[in-house]
């Protein structure tokens, strides 16, 4: 994927090759994404992308988008979609709410609506999240799904599951592979420069991430920790990073990197079977602020801006954690273990059913089992910490690389740098208790274990986050 201005196509046959020759290929899941469609004209290409999945001409389209306008040179990226599929019969649905938003209500009446015009395949044009419900539409409907990218915002175009919102918590479901991905530079170059940035913030948790899913299968929590999945993600990531000032100013031939990267990063997740490789704390983070924002009936700052602030946290946090465990001596605090009580305390004015808090302990209940029937483990970590550090430390990127690389591109670095910014309380709230939304082990599992995340280290990293984003 490194054509620049010309389109492109792309079987990924290099990605699986190189999956098939790692030493866990045989625990990781085929790539279903068929082709990837690049390249500044992409968008012309998406009738022969249909016919080489079979959707022949005069074949019944439906095309999801958003009310969103998107910008494709001097026109509009829906007309631009619609005036390529002429020999297509081509029905429009478009979710009109101001935010969209994944949850079951929204997905549901997606579902209904492409059902109900029975197409020969489905095309989705628009943001991650409306490509999230169109991939559970064509996994509900068993239809050919193509994606037209309209931003280099988030990963998630790439893979095979869905973020949705389930009783009112974040949570990643298995849907269904695109069938195929265009990706026009110049659609991508029309999408504000801030989706842009964001994209770069969703790149950054793949440091943090990857050291989390290192840890959980250290201890044995998720066993699943792949080098070669990490190897395909960092493929050109170097000389991104080098580039984020151009990024940040809108350059071509950066977001046409970006893009294949994060094209990359979605094939790796769905190839892991997972999205532990980008996404640990960071998302966690990104999760319950973007969860008391829908709880409040507010909008949002975007998802990436918000993971590559969180990117930042991750990274302190690392290296809080990396310090205190060097010092040796570290007894593990069983009772820092959290309770039932305490998980529906954190949640429970999300909403006023208590459904949200029920749902997150129903997923933290089994990590909180595990850690307590597994406590010799986790404390024999501890002991031969030595052992683990220096490979977490080749995963990760040192804090002032994650900072400089946002800076560079103009993007947030400091949480009342977000638009719009959670309140003081909000951040605090999300830091404190991020480990409890869901069933993975991760570096404040560990640090709330050893004491290293008490409401005084939240604070602390806080305060550090704010003198390095000066």
């Amino acid at each position: 994927m490194s054509e620049r201005n010309a389109v492109a196509f792309d079987d990924l046959r290099d990605l699986r090759a190189a999956l098939d020759a790692a030493p866990e290929a045989s625990s990781l899941h085929q790539i279903g994404l068929r082709e990837v469609v690049h390249g500044e004209g992409a968008v012309r290409e998406l009738p022969h992308a249909l016919q080489r999945r079979g959707v022949a001409d005069g074949s019944s389209l439906t095309v999801l988008s958003d009310a969103t306008p998107k910008h494709y040179g001097d026109h509009d990226v829906m007309d631009a979609v619609l005036d390529v599929l002429t020999d297509y019969e081509v029905e429009l649905v478009v979710i009109a709410h101001e935010h969209v938003i994944a949850d079951e209500a929204t997905v549901a009446g997606a579902v209904e609506e492409v059902r109900r015009r029975t197409p020969s395949a489905l095309v989705s044009v628009g943001s991650g999240t409306i490509t999230d419900i169109a991939k559970v539409v064509a996994a509900e409907l068993s239809i050919t799904h193509i994606v037209v990218q309209t931003a280099a915002s988030v990963n998630g175009y790439a893979d095979d599951q869905s973020v949705l919102l389930i009783e009112g918590a974040k949570r990643t479901t298995p849907s269904r592979w695109p069938d195929a991905l265009i990706i026009d530079t110049l659609v991508l170059c029309g999408a504000p420069l801030a989706m842009t940035r964001s994209g770069l913030g969703d790149q950054l948790s793949m440091f943090s991430a990857a050291a989390d899913w290192y840890l959980s299968s250290a201890v044995g929590f998720d066993p699943s920790y792949s080098p070669a999945i990490v190897t395909m993600m960092r493929a050109g990531v170097d000389s991104l990073l080098s580039a984020s000032a151009e990024l940040g100013r809108g350059e071509t031939n950066p977001i046409s990197a970006l893009a294949d990267c994060l094209t990359r990063g979605g094939v790796a997740m769905g190839a892991a079977g997972r999205t532990a490789p980008s996404s640990g704390l960071e998302h966690t983070i990104s999760h319950l602020l973007e969860m008391r924002a829908d709880a409040n009936g507010e909008r949002s700052a975007s998802h990436g801006s918000q993971v590559g602030v969180a990117s930042v946290v991750a990274a302190l946090a690392w290296r809080r954690v990396n310090e205190r465990l060097a010092e040796g001596g570290v007894t593990l605090l069983k009772d820092n273990v959290a309770t039932r009580e305490r998980v529906l305390v954190a949640f429970a004015d999300l909403d006023d059913t208590g459904a949200t808090a029920r749902e997150c302990w129903r997923l933290y209940e089994r990590k909180a089992s595990w850690v307590r029937d597994h406590l010799s483990d986790l404390q024999r970590l501890v002991d031969d910490w030595s052992i683990h550090a220096s490979e977490i430390g080749r995963l990760l990127q040192p804090v002032d690389v994650v900072v400089t690389s946002l800076r560079d591109a103009r993007a947030p670095v400091r949480f009342d740098q977000l638009d719009p910014p959670p309140t003081d309380t909000e951040v605090v709230w999300a830091l404190s208790n991020c480990h409890l939304l869901r069933d993975r082990f991760g570096v404040i599992d560990l640090a709330d274990l050893v004491g290293a995340w008490t409401s005084d280290d939240v604070v602390a990293v806080l305060g550090e986050l704010r003198g390095l984003a000066r």
